[in-house]
């Protein structure tokens, strides 16, 4: 096994704090011919802690995936039911050394083991591991977290926590069948999306301005349950701009613009005419994105 050096943290969307460590690592690394790994836990902390959580940014097949783009060689997920008992000294020697770890990124707020007990100190006496930390990332002076993004998105400012992401917020999942009526009224094909994983935020009820699938096919997104028709059940609908997907296309929705709260109409008629205005303005939205 190569030596070794590695960014240790949670990494819920990956974000651009995130890709600062990451890029300060890959520099580091390359300098003393380490290969680069992330350690990250699974569950996640904040899952761990509130089984409840359903707004994380990242599923586990999201994170590795989008550590992996920042050019990290291997990601390793720690069973945090385990480690979140251990003390800094044994997680240091257990599941740092052991890996051959001889250099470590982190944020200056990095705690770790036994009752969050270990610290950068701990880990700056540990023999054999150099360590670097680095104060979170600011844009606009406010300091670029997974919480002001979940805040940011749930208060329907797609856009502006994507600046924070660094990409456009998606939702994946499978396909369901709904009720045919969205896209009879649009003459669109329309996708009914079941996210993939229960624990994964899902924006609040509205209309937004999507991309579709690998090709990020121009779309319509509703978030709701038709208050117009009296529906109970909470859907996710893609009205698909540009004819139907192809075939073997992942159901992936790419988030880009919350268009308008939803709302009940009064009349078929009045929704119909808004819903011509929500895709002249969706297609206005993506084609400047």
């Amino acid at each position: 096994m190569p030596d070794r050096a590695t960014v240790i943290g949670s990494f819920d969307g990956v974000h651009k704090g995130h890709a600062v460590l990451i890029k300060a690592l890959l520099k580091e690394a390359k300098a003393r011919d380490l290969q680069t790994i992330a350690v990250t836990f699974d569950p996640p902390p904040s899952l761990y802690f509130n089984p409840h959580f359903n707004f994380l940014l990242s599923t586990r097949e999201e994170k590795a995936e989008l550590l992996r783009s920042h050019g990290i060689s291997e990601v390793i997920f720690l069973d945090f039911t385990k480690v979140v008992d251990e003390e800094p000294q044994v997680f240091i020697n257990k599941e740092l050394l052991l890996r051959r770890i001889r250099f470590v990124v982190v944020g200056e707020e990095f705690r770790f083991g036994y009752k969050r007990r270990g610290d950068i100190e701990t880990l700056k006496k540990a023999a054999g591991i150099e360590v670097m930390t680095l104060p979170k990332e600011r844009m606009e002076a406010e300091p670029i977290s997974a919480t002001r993004i979940r805040e940011l998105l749930l208060l329907g400012y797609i856009r502006r926590a994507n600046a924070l992401l660094g990409y456009e917020y998606r939702l994946k999942g499978e396909t369901s069948k709904g009720l045919g009526r969205a896209g009879a009224l649009l003459d669109t094909p329309t996708v009914n999306l079941k996210p993939g994983d229960p624990h994964k935020l899902v924006p609040p009820d509205g209309i937004y301005a999507v991309r579709f699938g690998t090709q990020h096919g121009p779309g319509v997104c509703y978030i709701g349950s038709s208050p117009t028709f009296g529906d109970s059940a909470h859907k996710i609908e893609v009205h698909l701009l540009e004819g139907p997907p192809e075939e073997g296309t992942a159901p992936i929705v790419h988030f880009v613009e919350r268009l308008r709260p939803d709302m009940r109409f009064d009349s078929m008629e009045s929704l119909r005419k808004q819903v011509k205005k929500d895709v002249a303005q969706a297609r206005r939205v993506l084609s400047q994105s």
